[in-house]
């Protein structure tokens, strides 16, 4: 039981300074604040009624704290907020306390207070979050809290500012990381990782519930830009993009905001996400944080990742080089056998066999072969003689190649122009929509030439 003593105690070493301050007869800079911190910690060390009288004399200054009260939690002196969150690192009952209290609304306090005092600065609430879910035993019904939270965010049509929507969603992930079941240390670490990540994190959540938070940003054109051009969020960019990708049509854009979100999009890929090499230390996060979507959505629109890339650059270098090579080796053949040839038509071959090993080559390869011999043994006087022949023959099945080669596109084209038609029910005429008609040599040269003067 609480007795004057105590009261006494508490209220002469702590509460009648705070009391000054509140009602503006002291300055935050003026108040003893080293001595009010050892008054505390002895209360701490002496426990039982002195605890119990310190917890229930702070309750309304951690509600000036917890509803983010202008006096309390100041900026430029920060002396007051600093005493209250280490008054409640040593308080057992403020997380019972705390428990009771409305979080949204105090989130919201939160955001209105940011505002008014223009500080962009998030981390004074990740500390006050980090009061309540990782220093002290609290009650929420996290379940509860999670899906209220869900409502607003994501399906309400309530729009909050950019500032109070950034809290709600730093709100949002804590609690889903509170609700998994991991040890108190892994839950401190991915609390950890939150608030290192997320000056990116906060983009993707901008995306994930179709309005942008934490940003004076008009439209999501200028946040991919963001992405683009913050070198911190480079390893974690296909994350982002994924997202849009998957949220692009339901952010209901107009058509020039869209093709510009879209052009962004497309800049982050080439010039980011194909030249990075990705992270993945925020994936299991963002699985906790949108646990229904966030692995489809990898899934379905994971760009192609720098190692990727990259094999894909070594496989066509490979591609090259074995072309190259294959090319070099083909050079080395056609002119082993071009002077093959020649030796042939220096000595006692005749004409008519050297003719007839030209012909056995693809007329393309033969074209080229008797025009390096013509250069060769231009100066052999029976090869002069017998060269013009030997070339029109040569030439003449090329022509018959290309030939057949026209009449195919030709055919091909012609079936791909004619009409559809429509057979009645019971028609026993033979049906020829899917034969391919060659007409004749002399009518197919007559309509290639016709269809080349169009």
């Amino acid at each position: 039981m609480v007795n004057d003593y105590e009261k006494v105690y508490v209220q002469d070493l702590i509460i009648c300074h705070l009391e000054r301050l509140v009602k503006g007869e002291a300055l935050v800079k003026n108040l003893p604040w080293s001595d009010m911190s050892a008054s505390a910690m002895s209360c701490c060390r002496k426990g039982g009624t002195y605890m119990i009288t310190l917890h229930q004399m702070m309750r309304p200054y951690y509600e000036m704290y917890l509803f983010a009260d202008s006096i309390i939690c100041n900026h430029e002196n920060p002396e007051s907020r600093n005493f209250i969150e280490n008054i409640i690192k040593i308080d057992k009952e403020y997380g019972i306390w705390a428990s009771s209290q409305d979080l949204i609304s105090a989130t919201e306090s939160w955001g209105e207070f940011m505002k008014l005092k223009r500080d962009s600065s998030i981390s004074y609430y990740f500390r006050l979050l980090r009061g309540l879910f990782f220093e002290n035993k609290i009650y929420y019904d996290l379940e509860k809290l999670s899906k209220e939270l869900d409502e607003y965010l994501f399906n309400s049509e309530t729009n909050a500012d950019y500032k109070t929507g950034e809290l709600l969603c730093v709100l949002h992930a804590t609690v889903r990381i509170q609700l998994q079941n991991w040890n108190e240390q892994k839950k401190h670490d991915t609390f950890d990782l939150l608030f290192h990540h997320w000056d990116f994190l906060k983009h993707v959540y901008s995306v994930m519930i179709r309005r942008i938070v934490g940003s004076r940003l008009a439209n999501f054109a200028a946040l991919t830009n963001t992405i683009e051009m913050t070198n911190e969020n480079h390893p974690h960019a296909q994350i982002y993009y994924c997202v849009l990708m998957d949220r692009i049509e339901s952010l209901h854009l107009k058509k020039k905001q869209y093709k510009s979100t879209e052009n962004a999009l497309e800049r982050l890929r080439t010039n980011i996400l194909e030249k990075t090499k990705p992270s993945e230390i925020l994936y299991e996060l963002c699985d906790t944080i949108f646990p229904e979507e966030f692995q489809r959505i990898l899934d379905e629109h994971r760009p192609k990742s720098y190692d990727e890339v990259a094999s894909e650059n070594n496989r066509k270098d490979e591609l090259l080089k074995q072309m190259k090579k294959e090319a070099d080796q083909l050079n080395a053949l056609l002119s082993s056998i071009t002077h093959h040839l020649t030796q042939m038509a220096e000595s006692s071959i005749t004409m008519n066999e050297i003719e007839g090993e030209l012909m056995k080559y693809p007329s393309g390869l033969a074209w080229t072969m008797i025009e390096r011999l013509n250069n060769d043994l231009s100066w052999n006087l029976v090869w002069r003689e017998h060269y013009p022949e030997m070339r029109e023959k040569i030439f003449a099945r090329l022509c018959d190649s290309t030939q057949e080669q026209a009449n195919l596109t030709y055919s091909i084209k012609e079936i791909a122009s004619r009409p559809t038609y429509n057979y009645e029910s019971g028609a026993i005429h033979e049906d020829k929509r899917n034969q391919l008609m060659v007409d004749s040599k002399e009518k197919v040269k007559e309509q290639l030439r016709l269809w080349q003067n169009e």
